[in-house]
């Protein structure tokens, strides 16, 4: 994908809330492509711009966001 959409996290395969357990729980996860940057954790709602964006499949992104949603919910 081109580095001129904006896009969320959560919707990217390259996303993962499971990496990071700790962080996760905060609302915040990890992404793969960010391998020079190993300590950096992403908002995965936050539109960015993103230039190694690859759609992660909608059920797994509904997951996601479902679990995020429950995660606010329970006042994280």
């Amino acid at each position: 994908m081109t580095g001129t959409a904006t896009v969320q996290c959560v919707a990217c395969q390259l996303f993962s809330l499971r990496d990071a357990p700790r962080y996760a729980d905060l609302g915040l996860g990890r992404c793969t492509a960010m391998t020079d940057r190993p300590g950096t954790f992403v908002s995965p709602t936050y539109p960015r711009t993103c230039g190694t964006h690859q759609p992660a499949p909608s059920g797994k992104t509904a997951a996601r966001i479902e679990w995020l949603r429950d995660l606010r919910a329970e006042g994280a």
